[in-house]
C-alpha cells in the first residue's frame, strides 16, 4: 500500500505541482481547497501526511492542525505547513505546541518538498523513486 498524502490548499498551482512531484515519487495523494474539507475526510480515513497551507478559507492551516492533534487517531499524522514569503508568525512556537514537522515558505522547490515528505515518513530514496 503506497502512503496516503492529503495536500491542503486554495491555490490551484501550488497543488498541482505537489500532487504531481508526490504522484511521480509513488505516493496516493489527495487534495482539498480547505481545511475544513481535509478535517472531514480525515476523520474518515487518517492520512500518512497532510502537507497545509497556512492561509486558506473556511479553517486554516493552524486550525486544522489543532484539529488533527487534538483526535486520537490522528494526532501523530506529520503535517508540513506552507506559508506565504513575509507572512509573519512564530515557526518555532507552532512547531512546539501544535507539532507541526515542517514549515517551508513559498515559493520553495517541488523536489526539497519531497525530500521532506520522505523524511518525515522515514523513507528512503530506495523505497521512493
Amino acid at each position: 500500500m503506497n502512503h496516503l498524502i492529503y495536500i491542503c490548499d486554495d491555490d490551484s498551482h501550488i497543488v498541482r505541482a505537489i500532487s504531481m512531484k508526490l504522484r511521480k515519487a509513488g505516493f496516493d495523494v489527495e487534495c482539498f481547497p480547505d481545511g475544513f474539507e481535509c478535517w472531514e475526510k480525515s476523520q474518515q480515513q487518517a492520512p500518512h501526511m497532510i502537507i497545509t497551507d497556512l492561509q486558506m478559507p473556511r479553517m486554516n492551516g493552524l486550525e486544522l492542525c489543532e484539529k488533527i492533534r487534538a483526535l486520537e487517531t490522528t494526532r501523530l499524522i506529520p503535517i508540513t505547513l506552507l506559508t506565504g514569503k513575509g507572512f509573519e508568525f512564530d515557526h518555532d512556537e507552532y512547531m512546539q505546541t501544535l507539532k507541526i514537522t515542517n514549515v517551508m515558505v513559498k515559493p520553495f522547490s517541488p523536489k526539497k518538498l519531497l525530500m521532506q515528505v520522505q523524511e518525515s515518513l522515514n523513507l528512503t530514496n530506495d523505497v521512493i523513486g
